[in-house]
C-alpha cells in the first residue's frame, strides 16, 4: 500500500480516486474502513461517511480508519479528502489525521480550477464569487459561515493554521516556508492557487520535505501529485508453483525448469506433512519458500523427486492409518495451508497449480469462489483468477498432473512473465 485516502462520503472518494487510478494506480474505495483491501492495492480509499455527523464522531471515525495503518514504522502516505467548498468537518478530521499519522504539518490545497474551486489570498472561491456568497452558505446538512479557509477550519482545530499566498506560490518559495512553518510547531498551512499549474507546484514543494505532510486537498490536488508518490515501482514478481502432482510428465516438467535453472526448488518430505509433526514440516517449507521470493525466484513446491515415491504411497498409509484417498485429501489441505502461509508473507506474481486436488485445496485454502478463465497456456492448460480470493486477481495457471510437454512449466513462467512486462 502506497497511499491511504481517507474520505468523508462516497462520491468525495470516488472523485478523488479516479485522479489517481486514471494515471495507473491499482485504486481500491472501501465504502467501510473494516473492509479488507486487496493484496496489490496502491491506493486504498477509506469512506468514513462522517460529513454530517458530529465533530466528535467524525474525529473518531478517522481516527479508527488511520489505526490498522499507523502502528509501524513505515506508516502509508495519507491523503485527506476534503469537500472543496469545506463542507463538513474538516478541522475535525484534518486534526485527528494529523495526530493519527504523527505529523506535525498538514499542507492544505482544495482547489479544483477545472470545476471553478480556487483558493486566492486565502478565500476559498466558486467561480470567482467567495464562498459565503454562494449556494454553498445555506447547504441544508453543513452551511458554511466564512470564505475564509483558516477561520472554516480554526472552528474545529486548535493547531495553528498559516497562510501561503499566491505570490510564493509561484516564485517557488512554498518549500522553504513548509520547512520553516514544520519546524517551529504542529500546524497546518493553506495554500493558494486558482490554476493547475500551481497546484502542480504545490505538489513538488510538498516532495521536497524531508518528511512528507499530510496531504489534504480535493481532486485537483490528488490530480498534480506525481506517480511516485502513490504507485508502486512495477515489478516482474516471481511465480509460485505448487507441484502436488507424483505423474511422470509433472516432474520431467520441473526437471526441465531446474535445469534451465528458470526456478527454484523446496522439497516436501510427504511422510513428515502427513505426520502429526506436520507443523514444523509446513513451517520449514514455508520458510524456504519465501526466502526464495524475496529474491524474486520463481518457486517450485515439490512433493515428488523419483518414479519410486509412488511406490512408497501404501507404506505411508499404513503408517499413517488412512486409505489412499483419506492420504491424498489431507496432504493437499496441509499443501493448501502452506500455501496460504506463503502468500501472507511473501509478494508473488502468479500460481501455478498441478494436479487437480492440489489445485481445488488451494483454491479452498484461498477463500476463492470460483475461477475465472481468461486465456489458453497451452493446450488444455488454462490461465485466470481466482474469484473472490485472498489473491484478488493475481493470475493463476492450473495443470493436470499428466498434461504437458517436457517445456510446459517453462512455458507457463514465461507466460507470466510476459504478462508483467506488457508485451
Amino acid at each position: 500500500m502506497k497511499m491511504i485516502v481517507i474520505a468523508d462520503d462516497f462520491t468525495g472518494s470516488n472523485d478523488t480516486g479516479v485522479q489517481l487510478a486514471k494515471k495507473g494506480a491499482r485504486t481500491e474505495v472501501m465504502l467501510t474502513a473494516t473492509q479488507k483491501p486487496s493484496r496489490r492495492a496502491d491506493v486504498l480509499v477509506i469512506n468514513t461517511e462522517s460529513r454530517a455527523i458530529s465533530a466528535a464522531q467524525a474525529e473518531q471515525a478517522v481516527q479508527q480508519a488511520l489505526a490498522p495503518w499507523c502502528d509501524s514504522a513505515s506508516v502509508p502516505l495519507v491523503y485527506k479528502k476534503i469537500d472543496s467548498t469545506f463542507r463538513g468537518n474538516v478541522g475535525a478530521e484534518v486534526t485527528a489525521a494529523m495526530r493519527a499519522t504523527s505529523r506535525r504539518l498538514a499542507v492544505i490545497a482544495a482547489a479544483i480550477p477545472a470545476a471553478g474551486r480556487t483558493t486566492l489570498d486565502g478565500l476559498c472561491l466558486v467561480n470567482g464569487t467567495p464562498l459565503l456568497e454562494t449556494e454553498f452558505a445555506s447547504d441544508p446538512k453543513t452551511p458554511i459561515i466564512s470564505s475564509r479557509i483558516a477561520e472554516l477550519v480554526a472552528l474545529q482545530s486548535d493547531i495553528p493554521v498559516h497562510e501561503v499566498l499566491l505570490e510564493d506560490v509561484r516564485r517557488g518559495r512554498l518549500s522553504a516556508l513548509l520547512s520553516a512553518f514544520a519546524k517551529e510547531s504542529e500546524c497546518m498551512v493553506v495554500t493558494d492557487a486558482v490554476e493547475d499549474r500551481d497546484l502542480s507546484l504545490i505538489a513538488q514543494a510538498i516532495c521536497e520535505q524531508n518528511q512528507l505532510p499530510l496531504l489534504v486537498g480535493a481532486a485537483g490536488l490528488a490530480n498534480a501529485l506525481p506517480v511516485r508518490m502513490f504507485m508502486q515501482e512495477k515489478q516482474e514478481l516471481p511465480v509460485l508453483v505448487v507441484a502436488g502432482s507424483m505423474s511422470e510428465a509433472t516432474r520431467r516438467q520441473v526437471d526441465k525448469a531446474l535445469c534451465q535453472e528458470r526456478a527454484q526448488v523446496v522439497d516436501i518430505d510427504a511422510a513428515r506433512l502427513a505426520s502429526t509433526d506436520f507443523e514444523h514440516e509446513m513451517a520449514s517449507v514455508v520458510e524456504q519458500a519465501c526466502s526464495l521470493l524475496s529474491q524474486r525466484q520463481h518457486t517450485i513446491l515439490r512433493t515428488s523427486r523419483r518414479a519410486e515415491d509412488r511406490e512408497m504411497i501404501d507404506t505411508l498409509c499404513r503408517q499413517v492409518g488412512m486409505s489412499r484417498q483419506q492420504l491424498g485429501e489431507l496432504l493437499s489441505q496441509r499443501l493448501g495451508t502452506i500455501t496460504l502461509r506463503i502468500l501472507e508473507q511473501a509478494r508473488i506474481g502468479g500460481l501455478f497449480l498441478t494436479g487437480g486436488d492440489i489445485a481445488t485445496a488451494v483454491a479452498s485454502a484461498l477463500g476463492a469462489e470460483g475461477y475465472r478463465i481468461q486465456s489458453e497456456v497451452a493446450p488444455c492448460i488454462p490461465c485466470g483468477t481466482f474469484v473472490n480470493s485472498e489473491i484478488d486477481d493475481l493470475p493463476v495457471i492450473t495443470k493436470a498432473g499428466g498434461f504437458g510437454s517436457d517445456s510446459t512449466l517453462c512455458d507457463a513462467l514465461y507466460f507470466i512473465e510476459e504478462m508483467y512486462s506488457g508485451n
